[in-house]
């Protein structure tokens, strides 16, 4: 066996006794949780076990992990258990696909060690695998996609896989749609020598793109109407409800005293862009406020030494994502990131951000890769310079 081959073994042995540590790890901590939105998911899953139907249309867009738990529910007494192990045992399979992914666009078995590495101690991911929610899965199934992106080489067999994986995620969360803006625009970096050879094709291609987008946004904003919450003034999802409690934080408010709102049975996309052109202020104000709590992942209502760390982790994460970014040889890989990073962020400054930062998670999968290889450019930088001063003295 080739030391290429050792060396990768060696890595993958590593990840595996790094997940089943994290994992033990997580569950005596953690223990098992029951959030709100949990109790809505186990329902929805009780309810297609009983009458074969999901119990709201829009439930359609977190149809998967609902699968799985009405069939944990079919399988086993306690549903809940089986299915964050079938969680865990994902995010395994995850960190797989980051370090076959890292070693693709690297060239380097340690880049796709640290890929995994990071992905497996992330706080957030290390939290969602105990809860009965959709972050978990959502975030294991955008790995995969990396994976294929990173390995893609045009076959109909490649096109199909990447197709359906990419429907999943829709499937996980309707914020999977961000991750097939992310795909879409890998497809174009992979194809633009003929779309730019072709003006025709080109011109049609992005014409028909934006009427789907178009269609896509009015489809999901008819169920989310996010002018409600800049009609309370939201910078956090329903802060107005905490008033008068601990929780609550006149920061996270603005003043919405004479702002003007759309008519109610508008468009949904209509209303928001009445809202922003007749607004500019007030969004821009908002809009950067939410991004600000949306990439720090402080808030308020967190200890001092929670925002320190959140802050110290997220800035390290964004110098290795920069460095790793110039350091990939997949140009199609970097583009799906930063589609992805582009879209979600604008998405939330026109949302709210989540009282957990929960709304990051389509992003964090391409931060991650790139991230892995940035930590080995910055090992190699430490060591050079550890090399050039012992030489030096």
């Amino acid at each position: 066996m080739s030391r290429q081959g050792v060396t990768k073994k060696y890595h993958i042995g590593m990840l595996v006794m790094l997940w089943a540590g994290v994992q033990g790890a997580l569950f005596w901590h953690f223990g098992v949780r029951i959030l709100y939105d949990s109790a809505e998911y186990i329902k929805a899953a009780q309810q297609l076990r009983s009458q074969g139907r999901l119990a709201d249309i829009f439930d359609i867009f977190y149809s998967i992990p609902i699968f799985f738990l009405s069939l944990s529910g079919g399988l086993f007494a306690q549903p809940v258990i089986p299915f964050l192990f079938f969680q865990c045992i994902l995010s395994g399979f995850a960190a797989l696909a980051l370090f076959y992914s890292g070693v693709k666009i690297f060239d380097n078995s340690w880049s796709g060690f640290l890929s995994g590495a990071i992905y497996l101690l992330w706080w957030d991911n290390i939290q969602w695998n105990t809860t009965v929610m959709t972050e978990s899965m959502l975030c294991s199934i955008s790995c995969l996609v990396i994976y294929l992106l990173s390995h893609f080489k045009g076959s109909r067999r490649e096109y199909l896989l990447l197709v359906v994986v990419a429907i999943i995620t829709l499937f996980t969360r309707p914020t999977g749609i961000i991750i097939i803006a992310g795909v879409i625009a890998f497809l174009v970096q992979y194809h633009w020598h003929l779309l730019a050879a072709h003006k025709v094709v080109k011109f049609s291609f992005f014409a028909g793109l934006a009427c789907f987008a178009y269609c896509c946004a009015n489809l999901i904003f008819l169920h989310w109407d996010f002018t409600d919450q800049y009609k309370r003034g939201n910078i956090v999802t329903y802060m107005d409800t905490m008033q008068g409690t601990s929780l609550y934080y006149e920061s996270l408010r603005l003043d919405v005293t004479g702002m003007e709102f759309g008519p109610d049975k508008g468009l949904p996309l209509f209303k928001i862009v009445y809202f922003i052109v007749h607004n500019p202020r007030h969004f821009l104000a908002s809009a950067s406020l939410k991004m600000w709590y949306l990439m720090s992942g402080v808030r308020p209502y967190y200890s001092t030494v929670h925002n320190s760390f959140l802050l110290v982790w997220m800035s390290l994460m964004y110098l290795l994502f920069y460095l790793g970014w110039r350091r990939s040889h997949l140009m199609g890989v970097n583009i799906f990131c930063l589609t992805v990073i582009i879209s979600n962020c604008a998405l939330i400054s026109i949302a709210t951000v989540d009282w957990d930062n929960r709304f990051y998670i389509p992003m964090e999968s391409g931060i991650v890769i790139l991230a892995g290889g940035g930590a080995m450019s910055l090992m190699e930088i430490v060591k050079r310079k550890f090399t050039n001063r012992s030489a030096f003295c």
